[in-house]
Protein backbone atom coordinates (compact mmCIF):
# COMPACT_ATOMS: atom_id res chain seq x y z
CA UNK A 1 0.00 0.00 0.00
CA UNK A 2 2.77 2.56 0.77
CA UNK A 3 5.08 1.44 -2.01
CA UNK A 4 1.95 2.31 -4.40
CA UNK A 5 1.37 5.39 -2.73
CA UNK A 6 4.90 6.98 -3.05
CA UNK A 7 4.73 5.40 -6.67
CA UNK A 8 1.39 7.47 -7.75
CA UNK A 9 3.35 10.73 -5.84
CA UNK A 10 6.65 10.72 -8.06
CA UNK A 11 4.69 9.98 -11.14
CA UNK A 12 4.81 12.79 -13.69
CA UNK A 13 1.79 12.09 -15.83
CA UNK A 14 -0.48 14.47 -15.73
CA UNK A 15 2.13 17.68 -15.01
CA UNK A 16 1.25 18.99 -18.42
CA UNK A 17 -2.63 18.99 -18.00
CA UNK A 18 -1.83 21.13 -14.51
CA UNK A 19 -0.22 23.50 -16.12
CA UNK A 20 -2.28 24.12 -18.79
CA UNK A 21 -5.66 24.41 -16.28
CA UNK A 22 -3.71 26.99 -14.28
CA UNK A 23 -2.07 29.05 -17.45
CA UNK A 24 -4.94 29.02 -19.47
CA UNK A 25 -7.24 31.36 -17.65
CA UNK A 26 -4.29 33.99 -17.86
CA UNK A 27 -3.97 33.35 -21.76
CA UNK A 28 -7.62 33.77 -22.74
CA UNK A 29 -7.96 36.81 -20.43
CA UNK A 30 -5.20 38.64 -22.49
CA UNK A 31 -6.18 37.53 -25.30
CA UNK A 32 -9.77 38.82 -25.02
CA UNK A 33 -8.45 42.21 -23.46
CA UNK A 34 -6.67 42.64 -26.59
CA UNK A 35 -9.49 41.95 -28.72
CA UNK A 36 -11.65 44.37 -26.79
CA UNK A 37 -8.89 46.65 -27.36
CA UNK A 38 -9.11 46.55 -30.64
CA UNK A 39 -12.39 46.40 -31.28
CA UNK A 40 -13.00 49.90 -29.42
CA UNK A 41 -10.21 51.48 -31.59
CA UNK A 42 -11.94 50.27 -34.20
CA UNK A 43 -15.16 52.04 -33.50
CA UNK A 44 -13.35 55.16 -32.08
CA UNK A 45 -11.69 55.10 -36.04
CA UNK A 46 -15.03 54.21 -37.65
CA UNK A 47 -16.17 57.58 -35.74
CA UNK A 48 -13.74 59.53 -37.11
CA UNK A 49 -14.42 57.88 -40.67
CA UNK A 50 -18.08 58.71 -40.68
CA UNK A 51 -17.58 62.31 -40.34
CA UNK A 52 -14.79 62.45 -43.17
CA UNK A 53 -18.12 61.23 -44.91
CA UNK A 54 -19.55 64.24 -44.12
CA UNK A 55 -16.81 66.40 -45.19
CA UNK A 56 -16.12 64.32 -48.47
CA UNK A 57 -20.03 65.25 -49.21
CA UNK A 58 -19.58 69.02 -48.61
CA UNK A 59 -16.22 69.11 -50.50
CA UNK A 60 -18.28 67.44 -53.59
CA UNK A 61 -20.86 70.33 -53.37
CA UNK A 62 -18.90 73.55 -52.64
CA UNK A 63 -20.05 75.61 -55.41
CA UNK A 64 -23.72 75.38 -53.34
CA UNK A 65 -22.37 74.44 -49.68
CA UNK A 66 -25.44 73.06 -47.79
CA UNK A 67 -26.70 73.80 -44.95
CA UNK A 68 -26.41 72.10 -41.78
CA UNK A 69 -29.67 70.00 -41.01
CA UNK A 70 -28.85 68.79 -44.70
CA UNK A 71 -25.13 67.60 -44.09
CA UNK A 72 -26.49 66.26 -40.94
CA UNK A 73 -29.24 63.99 -42.63
CA UNK A 74 -26.73 63.10 -45.19
CA UNK A 75 -23.71 61.85 -42.54
CA UNK A 76 -26.79 59.81 -40.79
CA UNK A 77 -28.44 58.20 -43.52
CA UNK A 78 -24.46 56.89 -44.78
CA UNK A 79 -24.03 55.65 -41.62
CA UNK A 80 -26.79 54.51 -39.98
CA UNK A 81 -26.55 56.56 -36.87
CA UNK A 82 -29.86 58.99 -35.16
CA UNK A 83 -29.59 62.44 -36.18
CA UNK A 84 -29.18 63.43 -32.22
CA UNK A 85 -25.23 61.85 -32.74
CA UNK A 86 -24.10 63.80 -35.12
CA UNK A 87 -23.79 68.06 -35.61
CA UNK A 88 -22.79 70.22 -37.60
CA UNK A 89 -21.52 73.89 -37.38
CA UNK A 90 -20.57 76.48 -39.22
CA UNK A 91 -18.72 79.33 -38.24
CA UNK A 92 -17.16 82.18 -39.90
CA UNK A 93 -13.29 83.90 -39.20
CA UNK A 94 -13.20 87.72 -40.30
CA UNK A 95 -9.77 89.03 -40.44
CA UNK A 96 -8.31 85.44 -38.92
CA UNK A 97 -10.59 85.80 -35.66
CA UNK A 98 -13.23 83.51 -34.79
CA UNK A 99 -16.46 85.22 -34.06
CA UNK A 100 -18.03 84.89 -30.76
CA UNK A 101 -21.95 86.09 -31.76
CA UNK A 102 -22.12 83.77 -34.36
CA UNK A 103 -22.98 86.49 -37.16
CA UNK A 104 -23.57 85.19 -40.32
CA UNK A 105 -21.13 87.86 -42.28
CA UNK A 106 -18.23 90.26 -41.23
CA UNK A 107 -19.28 93.64 -39.15
CA UNK A 108 -16.34 95.45 -41.61
CA UNK A 109 -17.10 95.42 -44.87
CA UNK A 110 -12.88 95.36 -45.70
CA UNK A 111 -12.55 92.37 -43.50
CA UNK A 112 -11.58 88.70 -45.35
CA UNK A 113 -14.85 86.20 -44.69
CA UNK A 114 -13.66 82.84 -44.37
CA UNK A 115 -16.09 80.17 -43.75
CA UNK A 116 -15.87 77.35 -41.38
CA UNK A 117 -17.88 73.85 -41.35
CA UNK A 118 -17.03 71.51 -38.35
CA UNK A 119 -18.85 68.15 -38.35
CA UNK A 120 -18.91 66.04 -35.26
CA UNK A 121 -20.19 62.32 -34.99
CA UNK A 122 -20.57 60.61 -31.18
CA UNK A 123 -21.49 56.97 -30.24
CA UNK A 124 -21.25 55.02 -27.02
CA UNK A 125 -19.29 51.92 -27.13
CA UNK A 126 -19.65 49.06 -24.57
CA UNK A 127 -16.49 46.76 -24.33
CA UNK A 128 -17.32 42.96 -24.29
CA UNK A 129 -15.01 42.38 -20.96
CA UNK A 130 -17.36 45.07 -19.00
CA UNK A 131 -17.88 42.11 -16.17
CA UNK A 132 -18.62 43.51 -12.64
CA UNK A 133 -16.14 42.98 -10.07
CA UNK A 134 -13.93 41.44 -12.51
CA UNK A 135 -13.51 44.00 -15.35
CA UNK A 136 -14.59 47.30 -13.83
CA UNK A 137 -11.89 48.69 -15.59
CA UNK A 138 -13.76 48.02 -18.59
CA UNK A 139 -16.34 51.32 -19.00
CA UNK A 140 -18.83 52.28 -21.37
CA UNK A 141 -17.24 54.67 -23.62
CA UNK A 142 -17.91 57.93 -25.91
CA UNK A 143 -16.14 57.47 -29.11
CA UNK A 144 -15.79 60.98 -31.25
CA UNK A 145 -14.88 62.01 -34.70
CA UNK A 146 -14.92 65.39 -35.42
CA UNK A 147 -13.44 67.52 -38.88
CA UNK A 148 -13.67 70.94 -39.88
CA UNK A 149 -13.23 72.16 -43.16
CA UNK A 150 -12.84 75.61 -45.15
CA UNK A 151 -15.92 75.94 -47.02
CA UNK A 152 -14.83 80.02 -48.22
Amino acid sequence: MIATFAKLVRSTRGNATIEVALVMPLVLAMALGGIDFAMGYRHKVEMQQTAQLGAEYVMGTLENVPPDPVVEAVVSDASGLPMGNIKVQTRIECDGVKQTIGAPFCVNPTAVETKFMTITVNEDWEPMLNIKGIADYATKQNHVGSVTIRTQ
